[in-house]
């Protein structure tokens, strides 16, 4: 009966822990202008526009061998 009655209370600890529902009002504070969503913008930080995406080009044909000088047939 005493093994029973020592794992009642934190069981119970724990159930209390895991069914208690609160919001944890954390602030999120803006990387860039509007990013990420519903930030905060903090005082006297210069917020700038988010970079776009970059273009990726096709590999251009040339310097294949890396630019090393060897000798004989390159595959």
């Amino acid at each position: 009966m005493a093994v029973v009655t020592s794992l009642a209370l934190p069981m119970a600890a724990f159930a209390g822990l895991t069914v208690t529902t609160q919001s944890a009002e954390a602030v999120v504070y803006c990387t860039y202008i509007g990013y990420p969503a519903h930030c905060v913008a903090r005082p006297g930080v210069r917020l700038v526009a988010r970079p776009g995406a970059r273009a990726v080009t096709a590999p251009r044909p040339g310097n294949q061998n890396g630019g090393v000088n060897r000798a004989g047939v390159r595959r």
